[in-house]
Parts: C-alpha cells; sequence; structure tokens
C-alpha cells in the first residue's frame, strides 16, 4: 500500500482491522443480507482492486473494502455451516469423549462428538448427571465412546452477562447442549469412520495430553500443586478451584493459568536447547516450529497459543532472512489466518485479551521502553530485565483492563509486584514440569524433581495469597457496556498517539 504512516510501515494492520470489522458487521447484518450477497461484492471489489494497479492509492483502499467484505462474507458462511435442524425430543446416539470430563457439582462436563444419527460430526457440550451409587462416570476419559439417550439444545446465553457464550460455543464448534440423566448412558466401542482426519486427529492428540496428566498423577502431584503444573504445561484448568482461582485472578496473574504467548515462548527456548548441537540452520528452525505445532495441537489449540504459534513460526522464518523477526505485522497476520480459518474467534475472550496484549506490548517497546538509554540498560543487565519486565507487564495489563472490566467486572491494583515474582517463578516451573518427566528413567533424582516443583508452586500460590489478601488488591463492580468499552480505547489510542507524536518531535529536535 502506497500510503503514509501505518499503512506503509504496516500495511496488514489495517487490512486486519477492516477484517475484524467485517466480521462485526457481518454478524450485525446477518437476518438482513445472505452470504451470496457478501460473496458477490468481495468478487467485484476484487476486480476493482485489480484494475486500480496503475493507481497504487485508489487500489489500497479498494483493498480495505475488500477486506471488510471478506469479513462480512466469512461471519455469513460460517453461520451458515453452523446451523443445524435439531431433532424434536430425545434420540438415542453414540458419540467419542473429546475433552477431560470435569465435575461440576452434581454432574460432569464434557464436549463429545456424535459418531451416529442426524447430528454426526457435530460436537455438544454434555452435562452427565453423577451416579454415586455405581460411580460409572469416574471412569469415563478422553477417547471413550459411549452411548446415550437425551435431548439436544440449542446453547444459551446467561442471564446478567456482557460474556456471549452463545458465540464462545460457536468458537469452539459446538453445536447444541445436553443433559444426560445416569441411568440414559453406557460406555460402548464407537466406530470413527463418521469422524473427519482433523477430528480424529485432535482427538489422538487430546489423548496424548491425558497420557501426560497421568504422568503427572503418578510422580506424586495432586491437589492444587496438579491443578497449576497442569494448566501452566498443558492448558487443562478444570481441576483449578474456585479459591485458587479467584486468589490469581485478584492478584492479576490469572493469565499464566492459561496458556499464553509467554509459556509458549518459554517452551520455543527449552526446545531450543534441545536442537542447539544441529549445524544446519533451516533443519534446526523447521524441527522448532514443528516441536511447537505438536504442542499447540496436543494442549487443545486454545487461541492465544495459536497466536503464539503462528507468529514464532515467523520469527523463525524471517529469522533466517535477517529481517525483524517481531512487528505489529506479524501480529495482523497471525489475526488473519486465524479469523479466516474460524472468524468467530473474534469473540473469543482469550482471542482478544491475547492480541490486544501482545500489540501493547509491541507498541511499548518500540516507544516507551527506548526512554531509559539501551547503552545504560545492556551494562545492567538485572535492570535492563526489570526495565523490560515493567514495561510489557504496565502495557499488557493497561491495555486489556477495559476488556476485564467489561467481561469480569474487576481491576487488579498489585499486578505488577505479582508479575515481578511471576514471571521467573513460571519459567522455574515449566522447566521442572519438563525435567520431572524425562527422568522417568532415574527414579531418585525425579523424586528430588518433584519435590522442588511441589515446593516452588507451593511458594508461588503462598506469595499470591499474601498479595490478593493485601487491602485494596481488587477493585470490584466495575461494570462498563460496550460503547463505554469502545470509547475508553478511543481515549486510549488518542493519548498514545499523542504522547508518540510529543516524544518523536522532542527526540527529533536533540
Amino acid at each position: 500500500m502506497n500510503n503514509k504512516g501505518i499503512f506503509r510501515i504496516y500495511p496488514l494492520v489495517p487490512v486486519a482491522l477492516c477484517l475484524v470489522s467485517g466480521i462485526i458487521s457481518g454478524q450485525w447484518l446477518i437476518a438482513y443480507a445472505d452470504s451470496t450477497i457478501w460473496i458477490a461484492a468481495v468478487v467485484v471489489l476484487s476486480a476493482i482492486s485489480v484494475l486500480l494497479f496503475r493507481f497504487p492509492v485508489f487500489q489500497s483502499y479498494a483493498i480495505l473494502v475488500t477486506s471488510f467484505f471478506i469479513g462480512c462474507a466469512l461471519i455469513s458462511v460460517a453461520e451458515r455451516n453452523y446451523r443445524v435442524q435439531l431433532p424434536c425430543g430425545a434420540i438415542q446416539y453414540e458419540a467419542v469423549v473429546v475433552t477431560e470430563p470435569v465435575e461440576r457439582g452434581k454432574t460432569v462436563r464434557f464436549d463429545m462428538i456424535i459418531s451416529s444419527g442426524p447430528l454426526s460430526g457435530r460436537t455438544v457440550r454434555a452435562s452427565l448427571l453423577k451416579d454415586t451409587v455405581t460411580g460409572r462416570y469416574a471412569a469415563l476419559g478422553v477417547g471413550d465412546g459411549l452411548t446415550a439417550y437425551s435431548v439436544m439444545k440449542p446453547p444459551k446465553n446467561f442471564v446478567d452477562s456482557n460474556f456471549d457464550y452463545v458465540t464462545y460455543l460457536k468458537a469452539h464448534d459446538v453445536t447444541a447442549q445436553t443433559f444426560i440423566f445416569y441411568r440414559n448412558w453406557r460406555k460402548a466401542s464407537v466406530s470413527m469412520s463418521r469422524l473427519t482426519v482433523w477430528q480424529r486427529s485432535r482427538l489422538s492428540f487430546m489423548r496424548m495430553r491425558h497420557k501426560i496428566m497421568e504422568k503427572y498423577r503418578n510422580i506424586g502431584l495432586d491437589g492444587d500443586n496438579f491443578a497449576v503444573v497442569s494448566a501452566m504445561t498443558l492448558g487443562h484448568r478444570s481441576d483449578i478451584s474456585s479459591e485458587l482461582r479467584a486468589t490469581y485472578s485478584t492478584a492479576g496473574v490469572s493469565h499464566v493459568l492459561a496458556l499464553s504467548g509467554m509459556h509458549l515462548s518459554i517452551i520455543y527456548l527449552l526446545f531450543s536447547l534441545l536442537f542447539v548441537g544441529l549445524r544446519f540452520a533451516v533443519l534446526r528452525e523447521a524441527l522448532l516450529v514443528v516441536s511447537i505445532w505438536f504442542y499447540v495441537f496436543m494442549v487443545g489449540m486454545p487461541p492465544s497459543v495459536v497466536r503464539s504459534a503462528i507468529m514464532i513460526s515467523v520469527y523463525s522464518i524471517v529469522g533466517l532472512t535477517g529481517r525483524d523477526r517481531m512487528s505489529l505485522n506479524v501480529l495482523a497476520f497471525a489475526a488473519l489466518l486465524m479469523l479466516v480459518a474460524n472468524p468467530f474467534c473474534l469473540y473469543d475472550v482469550g482471542f482478544q485479551l491475547s492480541f490486544i496484549s501482545v500489540a501493547a506490548i509491541l507498541i511499548a517497546n518500540r516507544n516507551i521502553a527506548n526512554i531509559v538509554s539501551r547503552s545504560f540498560l545492556q551494562r545492567h543487565r538485572i535492570l535492563n530485565w526489570l526495565w523490560n519486565l515493567l514495561v510489557m507487564s504496565c502495557s499488557a495489563q493497561l491495555a486489556t483492563a477495559p476488556l476485564v472490566a467489561y467481561y469480569f467486572g474487576t481491576v487488579p491494583t498489585y499486578f505488577l509486584i505479582a508479575n515481578i515474582v511471576v514471571v521467573p517463578v513460571v519459567t522455574i516451573i515449566l522447566y521442572l514440569s519438563a525435567l520431572t518427566l524425562a527422568l522417568f528413567f532415574i527414579p531418585v533424582i525425579q523424586k528430588m524433581a518433584v519435590m522442588l516443583l511441589v515446593f516452588t508452586v507451593g511458594s508461588l500460590n503462598t506469595f499470591l495469597k499474601m498479595v490478593s489478601s493485601l487491602p485494596g488488591a481488587v477493585i470490584t463492580g466495575v461494570h462498563i457496556n460496550a460503547v463505554q468499552l469502545l470509547a475508553v480505547y478511543v481515549v486510549i489510542i488518542s493519548l498514545c498517539l499523542l504522547c508518540h507524536r510529543i516524544f518523536f518531535k522532542r527526540r527529533a529536535s536533540f
């Protein structure tokens, strides 16, 4: 794009923003415009964009408008493919469990893929009533087949909540919800032939994750220790107690319990150590990228991890050419790939928090981080680490605070103190977790590693409980609506642009 400013420096950023705007607009207009209208608009505008090759500026704006209509078409097609006529009344069906069953009071909740009947190939979120006499539910795990008899119902949003649960389920490809009475199901051998290759592949990776979780239990991890380690390494958060979850949230570090770019970056460094002896750079980077994506599939492909994996893949490939590895362009590229693959991802809270926080960090590193002399920071490594952590934590927290307030109504106040301790400790936990699994052939040393891991996790939990108990640790009752959320971000962006212009002018005058 032959324009000025961000259009010239980061051409993919305006394209991604237009695509996002198109997805939101297409969602609003879903009842008034069919997907064929949007597709026809995309075809016409694409042709116009090609014909304007002699006029770069007009071609740039034509591409942006085309991106907008592509977003409208994507969400419209996704909505059409998602719709399915649910059977009336209870039906008999076969299914395969594809997520870890989680106990919720008197029920066990899990996702399953239907393998027979009119909903064959569709994912359904099931709530299974526990049979406390026989306890059959306790033996249900990932990959198990079952036959059941229940009523399929369309997803519904929660009352008095900003969280769009229906769209959240769409983003995770969940078509319906069902409640299964304990007498109306049994385990059975189910044929996988009706499942797609993609579904069977994901199921294989989820089985692998389940086996690693069993190994954690076998080496002595239980309770909060197991919950924290499995959340930080495998993305399994269902065993985290409500008390522990509240502790991490109040301390402002709940992001460490959800796999994110920070976790994947640490794991990337761990993989880098494994391939450090390879002489061929291309082979080393290829093995690193394959290992990272293997891990991403195993942990269930949450949006924040997929975003990070795409950026790391670009980081590895571009690094071979000697160019700038990380920029807003790479972030926009990751967003474009994910939204084209599944436009419903836009409405996933993890997707929104992940992209906004990384964008804030990239902008801060380019502007705010340079306030302190680089030569000074290079001479003082500890100060350099603390300064970078301060910039990243503050920028990410301030950028995501409006979203957190919108969805959860809370704003933590001691996040900076907590993150200074949490970030290095999480690194230690991830490395110790990998070490405990790798030392299976030396039981004595493995036991020592487990003891150190348990001590580290326990110390982290104790520290965060102390932080969360401090006076004014969290501001509650901060509820804003969508219009107020948009207004807050307009103010934040305006202030950032103003500060950037003032700082740029001062730096140019010296």
